[in-house]
């Protein structure tokens, strides 16, 4: 705050010992003859109030210090104001984050905030402007050394911190980050077996079957589903196709929305007319442009969370993997769950799995890499190749054994 009317004081022997005792400035005070050390207590940004000593030696010196020390404290503090309104705060940054992201399922949103309220602990900096290099490296060997956190774990928290700070007006925060991650094994795309596929779906209830059908059929992301709508499905000759493309739209609080695919480009994905059937058996009750509505009329956003419970229900859950999440309904606290109990714990059943399970289906059936790539909305073909499992052992027996010559 800008400093106004500071007092000049003077430090005296007193019968209590040494004090500071303020010179009268009021009208009919007579100040002239006083001379000697002074003193004022203007107050820091910090609220602290130190004691400063004037170079002044009479009073009338004084004064004009004291005079000048107000007006440079009060430019200083307002361009401290003026600076400090032209940046952002990085709490600020992670509510704005989480509040765009509000959308998304409720286990996601409890991974961001934990992350990045774990984040913002560590970092121990105000603004995001003064995140750097340095900054995410304590933050990567915290995690390495405290927290005893997997090569995987980091990256993906890192992740979620990059993401935030470009949501905040970052340009590249990657490159904070270059050098620093540690490497994180790639592991071959598991795709799921037909046994497993037919647990999966007898553990659904038919609306869940149709979602989650055109997960599988399409390969399409989540929010490419979470965002499709009826006039998404079109013929094109005798071919029924899904089209990925970007849109404009309003919810039903009457917010403007949009979606825009990863690759910002519209793609067509042949669907079967099994698929067909049963999307037009929906839409036969439907009073959504959407296809697969909340609650609100707006885009659901709970595939994953919904999907995992499925898994677990058929029995495919592992066992083995462990998770944290925030449990309490008035204080919040981390627990460690084990996915034998925790229905969303399970590491081996993701979205994505679904999608690499097609792509692996395509490719055993004889589509190209090519065309895969574009049902995919890949950019590079390289990433596609990294979508296609390896075969499973059983079904490729028979030409195991087959004689070489």
């Amino acid at each position: 705050m800008a400093q106004t009317g500071l007092s000049i004081y003077q430090r005296n022997k007193t019968p209590e010992g040494w004090r500071y005792q303020r010179v009268e400035e009021r009208r009919g005070a007579k100040t002239g003859g006083i001379a000697g050390r002074f003193y004022i207590r203007p107050t820091q940004a910090d609220g602290k109030q130190p004691w400063q000593e004037l170079q002044a030696e009479t009073f009338d010196q004084a004064k004009i210090e004291r005079d000048r020390a107000e007006k440079l404290a009060a430019e200083t503090t307002r361009v401290e104001a003026v600076n400090a309104a032209n940046r952002t705060r990085l709490s600020q940054a992670v509510e704005n984050f989480l509040t765009e992201k509000r959308r998304k399922n409720v286990s996601t949103i409890e991974n961001y905030t934990y992350i990045l309220n774990e984040f913002v602990a560590q970092a121990d900096v105000n603004f995001v402007d003064e995140i750097d290099k340095k900054v995410m490296d304590g933050y990567i060997t915290w995690l390495e050394a405290e927290k005893d956190a997997a090569p995987k774990t980091i990256k993906n928290k890192v992740m979620v911190v990059t993401f935030m700070l470009k949501n905040a007006g970052v340009p590249n925060p990657s490159k904070f980050t270059k050098d620093l991650l540690p490497v994180v094994e790639d592991e071959p795309a598991e795709a799921y077996t037909s046994e497993d596929l037919e647990k999966i779906f007898a553990a659904m209830e038919p609306k869940e079957a149709t979602r989650y059908t055109l997960f599988l059929v399409t390969a399409c992301r989540e929010a490419e589903v979470a965002h499709a709508q009826w006039k998404d499905i079109v013929m094109k000759g005798n071919v029924p196709h899904f089209v990925v493309r970007a849109k404009e739209f309003r919810y039903e609080d009457g917010t403007d929305g949009k979606f825009t695919p990863k690759s910002h480009e519209r793609r067509e994905i042949p669907i079967t007319r099994e698929l067909a059937d049963m999307l037009k058996e929906r839409n036969k009750s439907s009073k959504s442009e959407w296809i697969f509505p909340n609650l609100d009329g707006n885009p659901e956003g709970h595939f994953l969370r919904k999907y995992k419970k499925i898994a677990f229900n058929a029995g495919l859950n592992c066992g083995k993997c462990k998770t944290t999440r925030q449990e309490g309904r008035f204080e919040k606290k981390t627990v460690e769950k084990s996915c034998k109990t925790y229905s969303e714990g399970c590491e081996q059943h993701y979205l994505h799995r679904l999608r690499k399970t097609r792509a692996t289906f395509w490719h055993q059936q004889g589509v190209s890499l090519r065309t895969i790539q574009a049902y995919l909305g890949h950019k590079s073909l390289e990433t596609t190749q990294k979508y296609l499992g390896i075969q499973n052992t059983a079904e490729m027996l028979d030409k195991i054994n087959k004689p070489m010559f």
